[in-house]
């Protein structure tokens, strides 16, 4: 669901903004649901997203219960669910790294 914010410009002249994802933050990277843009998902999607954006890592639903329970044990945790889940990957998603 979007979340609707307004900002106030320099100039005194308030502006909307439309947030249609909401996150939750990690150390070095952050969970983002989008009930939105099912148009280029095809359905509800919640991303792992590493650092500055440097993977993005998509599940097809609602994860966040699950992710947010693991936040605190790091990315790595939050990685281990996503493979867990990988038969749900969305199309769009990148693969998870490979062990070395």
């Amino acid at each position: 669901m979007a979340t609707a914010h307004i900002i106030t410009l320099p100039s005194g002249l308030p502006v909307p903004v439309v947030q249609y994802n909401s996150t939750i933050n990690g150390k070095g990277f952050y969970v983002s649901f989008n009930d939105h843009d099912m148009w280029i998902y095809g359905c509800d999607t919640t991303a792992l997203v590493r650092d500055q954006m440097d993977g993005f890592y998509i599940l097809n639903g609602d994860h966040r219960a699950a992710y947010a329970a693991l936040i605190p044990q790091g990315f790595d945790a939050c990685m281990a669910y996503f493979k867990s889940k990988i038969e749900i990957a969305n199309k769009r998603s990148d693969l998870p790294p490979q062990a070395a």
